[in-house]
């Protein structure tokens, strides 16, 4: 029989067993608790801190856009103003269904599966339904209280000016990103960088958010301050559209240039679009958008006459006197090449060249510039084209702005006949702020300038960034063959096409150009289709500006004097008075 004291024993180490079971568990939890609390503290918080929060991104400012009012103030043309979004985050989500149907006249497809399916997933934390939301459509959804529907505030975009400015700022689409002009030429420098924040969540899903939580600061964008007169922007504008409604034209353009800095003072084209509204250009009317003084091509007819002529004025192989026989055409090779209308002038010197506007003296002049003056020389076609590049045809101007295109010009292993055609502005092609900008050089004694828009930069922190005019090339032409050309072109005003012009005790000078349209099939030039530009300066002593105007495909009968040169003499005008320009008494 066992010993009753042994069996005594059996149950009280049973119980010390137990005991210490009890106290290695203990010991093994307390263990645990420190361990949680001294080593995995923080990725247990942030665990914790993951169900009732988020991250979420502090937009930047989108830097604002000024032009000047004529009076040394700045005028808004492109502002912020309050939007919302419109997201959910499908983790406090009751009924997705039922969410979809009360935000159904809030968003464009509250019946799309792929949306339903999404909303329903309570993985994803952050859902955009709608972007750039109304103040009041967002107060509207606020009061309907529903789970995990957030509204956090984004910056939208006004165009006080609507179409005024429209080919100039470009617009800001739905993603927050600058399409066309200075909006999409200076996105990175608008847009800044944004901040980001870490928002605890309230029982609803909405971010309680203060500074402290704030992760990254957003970097506001930068403010631009632009070159153009609003005052000068509204005559611009407002002439070419009567230019294009009196000749029934399809389109037509504007530009105002400073010719001692380069710097844009009007950019208008006609028919625009209002930038507040851009989604109502409906599909096929794209080419609203574009800014055709930088991006569209044509070939500047006549116009072009005044760099053939500055070719041979400053290589000495002309004078403004030189004479020849104009006969009404010239053989070149195989083809032969006739002044409009089929006139003949006679006996002719350089300035009845420009003045008349004669296709066979720009002729002559290319002839002058070779080896031979009787003959178009490779010689002659090298020098011609070298002073067409010194004018800047070929290559873009580098403007601030999108979508500029550089135009095509060919080289001097082309045909002879190629190059007589290129002598009155046929068979190359340019942008209207390229002719400009050549004619600037003219004007301003012989440099080419960089044209510019942008004024200044005013970055976040105040820091200014001051644009400066550029020259491109100094000495394009001397200062006295552009002093000849300069009285050459006023002749165009005083006794030629451009005598719409003409404005007592003001002295003017300028070129019209009557330009054919290539047909698409590059066979020939269309029959009832030309483009009508007129460009020129004013006064020729002193020039305080020079302007382009460019009418496409004019219904109206008639060359440029009638298309272009009338709305060149409206705002040259009103230029005369806005800038205070004295009557010289010429």
């Amino acid at each position: 029989m066992p010993d009753s004291d042994h069996l005594e024993k059996i149950p009280n180490r049973r119980i010390t067993y137990l005991v210490v079971l009890m106290c290695f568990l203990a010991l093994a939890v307390v263990a645990r608790l420190v361990y949680v609390q001294l080593f995995r503290h923080q990725s247990y918080l942030e665990k914790a801190n993951a169900q009732q929060s988020r991250k979420f991104t502090i937009e930047a400012r989108r830097g604002q856009i000024f032009v000047n009012d004529g009076n040394g103030e700045l005028y808004p043309v492109a502002l912020n103003q309050q939007l919302f979004l419109l997201a959910a985050d499908p983790a406090f989500i009751v009924n997705p269904r039922e969410t979809l149907a009360k935000l159904s006249k809030y968003i464009s497809q509250p019946e799309d599966g792929d949306l339903l399916a999404k909303i329903s997933n309570k993985d994803n934390r952050y859902l955009v339904l709608k972007k750039s939301l109304s103040l009041q459509d967002a107060e509207a959804i606020k009061t309907l209280k529903i789970p995990g529907i957030i509204l956090p505030p984004q910056d939208g975009r006004n165009y006080p000016e609507g179409e005024l400015f429209s080919h100039i700022t470009g617009y800001v689409n739905n993603d927050g990103v600058g399409q066309y002009g200075i909006e999409e030429f200076f996105n990175d420098s608008l847009s800044g960088v944004d901040g980001i924040s870490r928002a605890i969540t309230d029982s609803l899903g909405v971010p309680i958010t203060s500074n402290e939580n704030t992760i990254i600061t957003p970097g506001n964008g930068s403010d631009l301050v632009l070159t153009i007169d609003r005052n000068v922007q509204q005559m611009a504008a407002q002439a070419i559209t009567t230019a294009v409604k009196n000749n029934k034209a399809e389109s037509g353009s504007i530009i105002v240039m400073d010719p001692k800095t380069g710097a844009i003072r009007a950019m208008a084209n006609y028919p625009s679009y209002d930038p507040n509204n851009y989604q109502l250009v409906g599909t096929g009317s794209y080419q609203k958008f574009i800014n055709s003084s930088i991006t569209n091509l044509f070939e500047p007819g006549s116009g072009f006459k005044v760099i053939t002529m500055a070719a041979g004025l400053d290589s000495g192989k002309v004078q403004s006197s030189t004479k020849y026989e104009d006969t009404g055409e010239v053989k070149i090779d195989d083809r032969t090449i006739n002044n409009a209308d089929n006139k003949k002038f006679g006996i002719s010197t350089m300035s009845d060249v420009i003045q008349k506007s004669i296709n066979t003296g720009v002729v002559f002049v290319l002839k002058q510039l070779g080896t031979d003056p009787d003959k178009i020389t490779l010689k002659g076609k090298e020098i011609f084209y070298d002073y067409i590049k010194r004018f800047g045809f070929g290559e873009r101007t580098g403007i601030e702005l999108s979508g500029e295109s550089k135009g095509y010009i060919k080289k001097p292993d082309t045909y002879n006949v190629d190059y007589a055609n290129m002598s009155f502005g046929q068979g190359l092609s340019a942008t209207s702020l390229q002719l400009i900008n050549s004619v600037s050089a003219i004007a301003n004694g012989g440099t080419l300038y960089k044209p510019y828009i942008v004024e200044r930069e005013i970055k976040a922190n105040g820091e200014v960034k001051q644009t400066k005019p550029e020259a491109i090339r100094n000495n394009v032409v001397s200062t006295q063959s552009a002093a000849t050309l300069s009285e050459m072109l006023k002749q165009v005003v005083a006794h030629g096409s451009g005598w719409p012009t003409r404005t007592a005790g003001y002295s003017i000078g300028g070129k019209t150009g009557t330009a054919q349209v290539p047909r698409s099939d590059g066979k020939g030039y269309e029959e009832d289709l030309n483009i009508g530009s007129f460009v020129g300066f004013a006064p020729i002593e002193d020039p305080k500006f020079v302007i382009l105007v460019r009418v496409d495909y004019p219904k109206a009968e008639g060359f440029a004097e009638k298309t272009a040169v009338p709305a060149f003499a409206e705002v040259a005008r009103q230029l005369f008075i806005y800038y205070q320009i004295a009557p010289s008494g010429n």
